[in-house]
């Protein structure tokens, strides 16, 4: 009315372009971590103690449990000293030997008899190599009665209780017993389940 001329209509414009169409899709999903750790004791006997609970946050190489240590210990001093006992066979084998060179070169003792030497001293070390390998692996057992974490992070799930007596088989190619499972909870990842008919070509992104 009155001759008026009604406003012209805005828009936009651009140029023409040919580029990728990007879609996105929410989705619910579960947050968990990208890597979990079993804590395992490679000992037996009666849990002494535990030094972290669910949800504790550890730091690497911290005490988490403490098994009986009483048979490994046991262990190690008879280890010992069936090493120190094949220490001193060792050298009074190697003394007569020392001795029979001498003999045999006098020609006080036959070849047979040195030969005879030879092989003691050859058994008295094999003994010893044995009872320091006994020594040794009596110390990684005992060694073995305190768990620590191998690394920082959260412990998830606790399921053992001090006083539990656990057996953990020395063949078990599953590691031993299992304590607990921690994670480093610093690093996590969303699992989520996305219809298919929702993601094109691959390009569609999640919102969390």
């Amino acid at each position: 009315p009155g001759g008026q001329v009604p406003p012209a209509s805005e828009y936009e414009t651009a140029q023409a372009e040919h580029r990728s169409l990007a879609l996105t899709v929410e989705a619910s999903g579960v947050i968990e971590p990208v890597r979990t750790v079993e804590i395992k004791s490679k000992a037996s006997g009666e849990i002494l103690e535990l030094g972290a609970d669910t949800g504790d946050t550890v730091k690497r190489g911290a005490l988490l449990a403490r098994i009986d240590p009483r048979t490994p210990r046991n262990r190690l001093d008879q280890a010992a000293a069936q090493l120190n006992a094949a220490r001193a066979r060792s050298t009074n084998a190697q003394s007569q030997l020392d001795r029979g060179k001498k003999l045999l070169g006098n020609a006080w003792i036959n070849q047979a008899d040195y030969d005879k030497l030879v092989l003691d001293a050859a058994t008295a070390e094999s003994e010893v190599v044995t009872a320091r390998i006994a020594v040794d692996n009596s110390r990684i057992s005992l060694d073995d009665t305190e768990v620590r974490a191998p690394s920082e992070g959260t412990i998830l799930y606790k399921k053992v209780e001090r006083g539990q007596v656990i057996s953990s088989p020395t063949m078990d190619v599953g590691g031993g017993t299992l304590l607990m499972t921690m994670a480093d909870l610093s690093r996590v990842q969303a699992r989520v389940r996305v219809d298919e008919t929702e993601v094109a070509d691959g390009d569609a992104g999640l919102a969390a």
